[in-house]
Order: C-alpha cells, then structure tokens, then sequence
C-alpha cells in the first residue's frame, strides 16, 4: 500500500475532521501529545475536541461552499495551508502551519487576518497563482528569501527592494513587503515547495508582538509576489506554548 504524503493527511483532516466534522477520526490524525500554538485553542487532543465540539454547534450554512483551501506548501515534516475562510460573519485569511510526525498531525501553528475590501476586486489577500512549479530549486529560492530578509532586518531597504520583480505583487493592503521598518523580525521557521516559499515570523513594534505568516512566490530569481497574514499575540492564551 502507497504511503500517504503529508501534504495528503493535511488535506484529508481539513475534509473529514474540519468540514465533515467526523471526532470518530481524530484518533487517526493527530497524535495524543498534539501541540497546539493557535492562541484561542487549548492544548492537546483534548483542546481540539473541544474546538470541533463548538464548531458542532453553530448553525449549518445553507449552500455548500466552495473548499476553503487556496495554496499547500509542504517540505519534510512541514505543511502550510493557505485559506480563506468564512467565520463568525467575516472573511478571514488563514495560514496554518502544520508538524507532522509518523503519519499524524504533531503540532499546530497559525495566525488569521480579516480580508480587506478592495474597491478592484482584482488582487485579494488570497487569490492567484496556485500551481507549484516543482523543478524549480527550492533550496536556491529558500537563499534568496533569507538574503532579503538579512536586508529587511538590517534596514537595507535598497538593498532589499533588489530582490523584488518590477512587476512585483502585493496581495496584503495593510502589510507590504518593505512596510513597517521600525519592526524587529525573527524568522522562526522557513519551508519551501519549488518557487513557492513560506517563513513564520515574530515582529515587535513598539509594545506590540505579531505573529506573522508570509508566502513568495519566485520568479526568475526574485520575488515576484506576496501573500501575508498576521495576527497580534495576545496577552493570555488558552495554553502555555506561545504562539511560535
């Protein structure tokens, strides 16, 4: 029998336990010592029975909707979704990043971003291209996404602006690439998937720590576009493990 990818289990939990709301298969998918990071959401198997124990009890869209899942990134253990979500009423980008561990979901991280309004509707926080170009050098991609970070933190912005396409584009209104200089960035995790990048980030500005997913898409040697969400840390959290 094939293995499944990890990329495959991701998916499968996000139908099955996530739309179908199926408890009778978190057994299968995540591990009995499951971390969790998302802020909201308790700890463990149990803080996520409970999340999907809520989800149970709010009332049940009348059209079917289309899946939720824009773009996966997957390397190694790693597998980052892309999303955009409807909850509570808003529109909400999502990025999940998850850890994988013998075939189960070991470990969670995210953050969530309302969507914008955007008076063209032609460039949204989560749309265009979704196709992965896997002959593309992923450990080359994942440099240059370092170099311009090294840039970004040294507040080279010149510098950086030299990894940037001219036809460069943004799909964060409120968060552009070279925005926000006065912010401390750490990267804490970077995966990549042929010309598809993603870093998990932590930015300080003033008193204020957010956790910040971004995804680059490569184009002959530079980043050509750009997709982000990010989401403050809160003071209290329903666990201990922060959220990175």
């Amino acid at each position: 029998m094939e293995q499944k990818s990890n990329k495959t289990i991701v998916l499968e939990c996000y139908r099955k336990i996530i739309r179908d709301l199926d408890l009778s298969l978190v057994d299968t998918y995540i591990r009995e010592d499951y971390i969790q990071h998302s802020p909201t959401v308790k700890n463990g198997k149990a803080g996520l029975l409970e999340m999907l124990a809520f989800l149970k009890t709010l009332p049940k869209p009348k059209e079917l909707s289309p899946s939720p899942v824009i773009r996966v990134i997957a390397e190694g253990d790693y597998v980052a979704v892309h999303l955009n979500v409807k909850f509570m009423g808003k529109r909400v980008a999502v990025i999940d990043l998850y850890r994988l561990e013998n075939g189960q979901l070991a470990e969670h991280w995210d953050a969530g971003q309302v969507l914008s309004e955007q008076k063209d509707n032609l460039i949204t926080m989560t749309n265009s291209i979704t196709v992965i170009e896997e002959s593309a050098d992923v450990i080359e991609n994942k440099k240059l996404v370092r170099e311009f970070y090294k840039e970004l933190i040294s507040a080279n912005f010149a510098e950086a602006g030299k990894y940037i396409t001219p036809g460069f584009i943004e799909h964060n209104p409120n968060a552009g690439l070279l925005s926000n200089p006065a912010r401390e960035i750490k990267i804490h995790r970077i995966i990549g998937e042929g010309n598809f990048i993603v870093t998990q980030c932590e930015c300080k500005s003033a008193d204020r720590t957010f956790a910040q997913f971004n995804i680059f898409k490569i184009e002959d040697d530079k980043i050509a576009e750009h997709w982000s969400v990010e989401q403050e840390v809160p003071e209290s959290m329903a666990h201990v493990n922060g959220m990175f």
